[in-house]
């Protein structure tokens, strides 16, 4: 009977100690927030595009859907799309190459955009095609109500992002 009171006190002490538990709220460097929140991004993009997959969607079908529920407005010019571009990319990619330009066309280069699915594959059920498709999509959608052409390809030397000014 003294083992068994014993044994309880002690496992009921064990168990004390372990609710007590005290948390803190982290503090990570800035280079870790911003590598999670990339990440975090891709991965609601990559599982947002599975389920409307599985919902008979296509990866454009939704990028489509995006794209106009994200209207700019009438006046968003040629410029604006393009530094908007450069900028949104340079945000999430180390490196952004501007490959041509002009007054009404300029033509960029993201190598990588997401390594992890570049090494991987597939992602929460999608691939870098997809993820392409869906950008592209996306895009092109936004632009064209305002003049502008975007197109948005996937080949060996990475993400190749064309933007032009209709006439």
């Amino acid at each position: 009977m003294k083992q068994l009171c014993l044994v309880s006190i002690v496992l009921f002490l064990v168990c004390a100690a372990r609710a007590q538990t005290t948390f803190t709220v982290p503090n990570p460097p800035m280079e870790q927030k911003y590598n999670v929140t990339r990440d975090l991004l891709y991965n609601n993009i990559l599982a947002l595009i599975a389920i409307a997959q599985s919902e008979g969607m296509t990866p454009e079908e939704i990028g489509e859907e995006i794209g106009y529920r994200t209207r700019w407005y009438e006046d968003t010019g040629f410029e604006q799309i393009v530094n908007f571009t450069l900028f949104s990319w340079a945000c999430l990619t180390d490196t952004v190459k501007i490959m041509e330009q002009s007054s009404d066309k300029v033509v960029i280069n993201v190598p990588h955009i997401y390594p992890q699915l570049e090494d991987q594959g597939v992602i929460n059920g999608s691939s870098i095609k997809d993820l392409i498709a869906y950008f592209d999509a996306m895009m092109r959608e936004i632009a064209r109500p305002l003049g502008i052409s975007n197109d948005i390809t996937w080949g060996d030397e990475g993400m190749k992002i064309e933007i032009s000014a209709i006439k």
